[in-house]
């Protein structure tokens, strides 16, 4: 008991100085901890970011496809209702004269056909 009476202050500072000592050692390790925490964040923002750039041009080319889309429906549409309507016979147009020279040549075809028919 003599001896923790006259040692007293100097005990008390060994145990101030090893709680300084673990409190240093803590606070450097939280440190560390904190500025890997800080790298993971800022690592993870980039990648948010390089995320979101590709997320707006899968958007933009989801617009682009839409556009094709609905150009090519309306195309096959299209092709569909020409596909049903007939096809215009192109009149040839001619001069007079072999107008004159078919139609009569249309004429005798038919008489010689009624000719055909009746006898």
């Amino acid at each position: 008991m003599k001896l923790i009476k006259k040692y007293w202050k100097l005990i008390a500072s060994i145990f101030a100085g090893i709680f300084g000592l673990f409190f240093i050692l803590s606070k450097n390790n939280n440190n560390k901890k904190a500025e890997e925490a800080k790298k993971k964040i800022n690592d993870n923002d980039k990648k948010i970011s390089k995320l979101d750039g590709k997320i707006e041009e899968v958007k933009k080319q989801k617009t682009i496809s839409k556009k094709k889309a609905s150009t090519t429906k309306k195309k096959i549409e299209k092709s569909k209702q020409a596909k049903t309507q007939p096809i215009p016979k192109n009149k040839v147009v001619k001069s007079k004269e072999e107008a004159v020279k078919s139609a009569a040549a249309n004429i005798r075809r038919r008489t010689r056909k009624w000719k055909k028919f009746l006898l």
